[in-house]
């Protein structure tokens, strides 16, 4: 008898145990469900530069860029290639890698100028291999051109490596612009003086000419550089054209992979510099 008494003491507490938790289920508030977000990698997440909104006279401005120093070595080249945007490669005469550099890039389909050394006004600033000096007599002048123009093959023209003395000597510059006359070659002043008579000379012996516009990178660091390509940006859409020169820095190499391809996508048509010659 007590053991009846036991089991249907259990069974019936078994019973109310499971319908006390089938209630509680029933009544218990709803709980939302959770999905915690993965972080988006930093590329995603980046975001178009917002440029300033500024005077448009040109829908689609040309820009030319010009980069000067190539020759003492290859190390941005990869960087620059990767760019995919005309750039015109400007290159000293006489280095290790002046004409290795102007075979590559003239294979790639690039622009290729002559930076060609000339005198300065400052008597410490370094000179280059192949330095015209306006002192020189014709004859000299002309076979250092000679020699600085071949040892860059596949040229399309020449600018002048500092030179502000030299740039300021119509002698000087009538003798070299006369033999790129002969050469089928076009002169870009990269105008190192206000004071450079090279428009005139050019003009007198009838070569193709333009002259520089900006600098994007008298000092080496990113920001100013940076800054310098939205001046670029501001001078494009007011006057229609505009030639930049910078050097074959890591921090411009960088900062151009960066900027020009922003540029473009808002009209912006970058150039090679013998479309700019006139």
């Amino acid at each position: 008898m007590k053991t009846r008494i036991v089991l249907t003491v259990i069974t019936v507490g078994l019973i109310l145990g499971v319908a006390f938790i089938f209630w509680r289920s029933s009544h218990a508030p709803e709980r939302k469900i959770v999905v915690m977000k993965k972080a988006l990698p930093a590329k995603a997440v980046a975001r178009k530069r917002k440029f300033t909104a500024i005077q448009k006279n040109y829908g689609n401005p040309k820009v030319a860029i010009v980069i000067d120093d190539f020759g003492y070595n290859m190390n941005n080249l990869d960087n620059l290639f990767a760019v995919k945007r005309p750039v015109t490669f400007s290159i000293l005469p006489n280095l290790p890698y002046s004409k290795r550099i102007a075979s590559l890039a003239s294979s790639k389909g690039y622009d290729l100028i002559l930076h060609l050394p000339l005198e300065s006004n400052d008597p410490t600033a370094p000179a280059e291999i192949g330095t015209i000096k306006t002192g020189m007599d014709e004859k000299d002048i002309l076979a250092l051109l000679d020699k600085d123009i071949a040892s860059v093959p596949g040229l399309h023209g020449v600018s002048n490596h500092q030179g502000s003395k030299a740039t300021e000597d119509r002698r000087a510059m009538s003798i070299i612009l006369s033999d790129l006359n002969k050469r089928g070659l076009y002169f870009f002043d990269s105008l190192v003086t206000d004071k450079s008579v090279c428009r005139d000379a050019a003009a007198q012996s009838k070569v193709p000419y333009a002259k520089r516009d900006i600098f994007l990178d008298n000092e080496n660091n990113p920001e100013y550089i940076e800054k310098q390509m939205l001046s670029l940006r501001k001078s494009a859409f007011k006057c229609g054209s505009v030639i930049a020169v910078c050097h074959d820095r890591k921090n411009t190499i960088t900062v151009l992979n960066k900027m020009m391809p922003e540029l473009a996508s808002e009209g912006i048509r970058f150039v090679y510099l013998s479309e700019m010659v006139k």
